[in-house]
């Protein structure tokens, strides 16, 4: 009779919920309530969020994904995070360690800041889950957090937005090429953070089998990589604002380098790697986050500016190679313009850049110093600006198909270096002129540029678009979304003596027509809306939004998703690319001469398009350069994207600061 003894026990024994380990049972969702109620792994959880009552979208704040990353677990790969018990996801969790924007010697955050936001348009029910936004923000790999971000207009959209925060600077992705310090954490942390989504959105309402990767600057470029890797192919698409994979600063060339510096500037010894490893654990993460704050000074000038608008500067992802020598699986295993050459892209990719995008940095924290090199050092732009731009192009692997050292004979190709000779030479009185050029190459250089060819890359393996953001409206402002990144940053603009040329979007301006913008507490300041705002923001939102709901249907059916937009994918022939203005429409031929120049292409360079451009740019009339004595210190500018006022007479500039131009 022991069988019945046994059949009782199971009818009458402790239910699945309750005889999870770990805790009381979770209580059921409450209907209609901003409650969720998961079970997962052998474990449950209750997590109670915010409902938005007017809108009928609900938050969830601060929903940790990975173990504190604390004492031995510095520097190492994350350690997933299991949902269990009750959980109050009312509040944002702390941003992760790194320089107070407002007052950079002082470094703000904590180390257990490896949680993430959801909001979602509805709760789990019989119908389909939604498609799932995972957004990587930006920083350089430095900065930013999770905070900022609100997912009001996505949700409207019947789409999940998710904001995971990650490791920043030395403390995620500190390296020396060893396995004791393998690197790459930071985008571990991402991986893990994807890999939460899959196991749980379902529980938020969503669809874990339409999870489409997206991400602004240093986060686009982040995306892109992770879009590439083997780990990270299983998701359904990439949306990259501002960063590919093949931009700059997507990847370190010399991870080891930094890894030196952070030894000289914190004390401890650079080898052997365990030793250097073992110092960093014991040493206070203020001291960290410094040193990479002192690592960054070191640059000087030209190089400075040039390495910061970049994002070059710091610890940042690595090449692992296939194998750590741990047995454990890697994220890059080799350079993204190999896997692109080789077509393992396999999922849509939408990129594209803001029509202004290095405007800020150049008129407003770097427009006195900038100045002043252009008047005392001789062929400033063509030397310093135009062949730093060079170098950084150059040394991107991938970008280039040639150098522009077997191109000197190309005649048109001179006269553009004649264009930028003559402009230097009468830089003194021309000095909007020249950070108009400036802010124009660098722009095309470092952004225009890498998203040119990382479409036209991705589109031999799967669909690829193009866009430029060309609106500028009451909602820009990208210095809210990315504190500290100079690109962004706003300055005062009393007495200021220059404006650009054209108006245009800078870095980041672009957020705010797809995010919320909101406080460190989760609290909206989102300010009033104009009705060509509103309608811009709707088109824009709609655009990633029907982009992330149609990749499901790209995998079989390409032509699909080119008819959610009823636009054109890029390809070789027709250079498509979408135009975001006060609307959205297909143009073609994107900055189609700058993109020959850039990219050495001798079609484009020699033909009669571009040398008629060129043509032009050399009737410009210069003022020849005259001795000018003292210069007057320019003042950084802000308000420069919107109302542009036209440009004062140049005043008398004179010499101010020569040891330092730029003012650091």
């Amino acid at each position: 009779m022991w069988w019945w003894c046994l059949v009782v026990l199971v009818l009458v024994g402790p239910s699945p919920s309750a005889a999870v380990v770990g805790g009381d049972p979770a209580a059921p969702p409450e209907p209609d309530a901003a409650v969720v109620f998961t079970q997962r792994h052998g474990r449950s959880a209750r997590i109670e969020g915010i409902k938005n009552d007017a809108l009928g979208y609900y938050s969830f704040f601060g929903i940790r994904y990975a173990e504190p990353p604390l004492g031995l677990r510095r520097f190492q790969r994350p350690v997933r995070r299991l949902l269990l018990g009750e959980q109050n996801a009312t509040v944002p969790c702390s941003v992760c360690p790194q320089p107070d924007p407002h007052f950079p010697m002082r470094i703000m955050g904590h180390e257990d800041c490896l949680c993430l936001n959801v909001f979602s348009p509805k709760m789990p029910g019989e119908e389909r889950g939604s498609p799932v936004l995972v957004f990587i923000h930006g920083g350089n790999y430095r900065t930013g957090s999770a905070s900022p971000y609100g997912g009001k207009h996505i949700t409207q959209e019947d789409t999940i937005l998710v904001v995971p925060q990650y490791r920043l600077g030395s403390l995620g992705f500190i390296s020396n090429g060893q396995k004791e310090a393998s690197g790459n954490a930071g985008l571990f942390d991402m991986h893990v953070a994807i890999n939460w989504v899959k196991d749980y959105i379902e529980f938020f309402g969503g669809d874990p089998t339409r999870i489409t990767i997206m991400g602004q600057g240093s986060g686009g470029s982040a995306a892109s990589v992770m879009a590439l890797s083997s780990e990270g192919r299983s998701n359904h698409g990439v949306v990259a604002l501002s960063g590919t994979a093949l931009s700059p600063g997507t990847v370190r060339s010399e991870p080891d380098k930094h890894a030196r510096q952070l030894a000289k500037h914190t004390g401890c010894p650079e080898t052997p790697v365990e030793r250097l490893v073992l110092c960093l654990r014991k040493m206070s993460v203020d001291k960290i986050v410094q040193a990479d704050s002192e690592i960054a000074a070191t640059l000087i000038d030209t190089k400075k500016f040039l390495e910061e608008i970049t994002g070059r500067t710091g610890a940042g992802v690595r090449v692992e190679g296939e194998y750590d020598n741990r047995g454990l699986p890697t994220l890059v295993a080799e350079p993204p313009a190999e896997t692109l050459k080789k077509k393992k892209q396999k999922v849509p990719l939408l990129t594209g850049v803001t029509s202004a995008e290095t405007v800020r940095a150049v008129f407003g924290k770097y427009a006195s110093g900038l100045a002043n090199l252009m008047i005392n050092l001789k062929n400033f732009i063509k030397k310093d600006i135009i062949g730093g731009l060079n170098n950084i192009v150059e040394e991107v692997d991938g970008l280039l198909p040639v150098k522009k050292v077997d191109l000197k004979n190309i005649l048109p190709l001179a006269d553009y270096e004649k264009y930028y000779e003559r402009l230097s030479e009468a830089a003194n009185s021309n000095i909007l002129e020249g950070l108009t050029a400036i802010a124009r190459d660098t722009g095309d250089a470092l952004f225009n540029f890498p998203a040119y060819k990382s479409v036209q890359e991705w589109s031999s393996g799967a669909p690829a678009f193009l866009y430029s953001f060309e609106f500028v409206g009451n909602l820009t402002k990208g210095s809210h979304f990315l504190p500290g990144v100079s690109l962004a940053e706003e300055t005062d603009n009393s007495n200021s003596l220059y404006q650009p040329k054209e108006s245009g979007p800078s870095h980041g301006d672009e957020l705010a027509y797809i995010f919320e913008p909101l406080d460190e507490s989760g609290k909206s300041v989102e300010p009033e809306a104009s009705s060509t705002d509103t309608r811009v923001r709707k088109s824009f939102v709609g655009l990633i939004t029907k982009f992330a709901h149609g990749v499901d249907g790209a995998k079989n059916n390409v032509s699909k998703l080119f008819n959610l937009f009823n636009l054109q994918p890029f390809s070789l022939e027709n250079n498509a690319f979408i135009k975001i203005t006060d609307e959205i429409k297909l143009d073609k031929n994107f900055r189609f001469c700058q993109m020959g120049f850039w990219g050495n292409m001798v079609d484009r360079i020699a033909g009669s398009l571009c040398s008629n451009e060129i043509k032009e740019l050399l009737q410009l009339k210069f003022i020849p350069k005259v001795d000018l004595g003292d210069v007057t210190q320019l003042k950084p500018i802000t308000g420069l994207l919107q109302n542009p006022k036209k440009p004062k007479s140049d005043p008398v500039p004179g010499v101010q600061n020569l040891l330092n131009p730029l003012g650091f």
